[in-house]
């Protein structure tokens, strides 16, 4: 798995996103390739976290870990990864706040 499969498998919680951990931890971010966080994957996340598919507490370090990275593009949804990984400014995160934040990024 090459830098830019890891961003997408991390990104997008793809079943591969433990290899791609390990790819990401060992590949510094400001080498090569840059990944682009699209609208829909973001609202496909979204709706996996909704539907129980993905832990919610997951979500705020997956937020956290996107907005740091210099090799990941989130401007499409970046106030929403923002709100996401400072949960404790911005308020405590339920699925009721991520069914409206997914209305607004729709």
């Amino acid at each position: 798995m090459d830098k830019l499969d890891a961003l997408s498998q991390f990104a997008s919680f793809g079943k591969k996103r433990e290899q791609a951990v390990a790819v990401i931890v060992n590949t510094a971010d400001d080498q090569g390739a840059i990944y682009t966080l699209t609208k829909a994957t973001f609202c496909n996340v979204l709706e996996r976290v909704i539907s129980n598919e993905i832990d919610i507490d997951e979500l705020e370090l997956w937020a956290s870990v996107l907005e740091s990275r210099q090799d990941i593009d989130e401007s499409a949804v970046e106030g929403a990864i923002f709100a996401l990984s400072n949960a404790e400014q911005m308020g405590e995160l339920s699925k009721e706040t991520l069914i409206t934040l997914l209305a607004l990024i729709k």
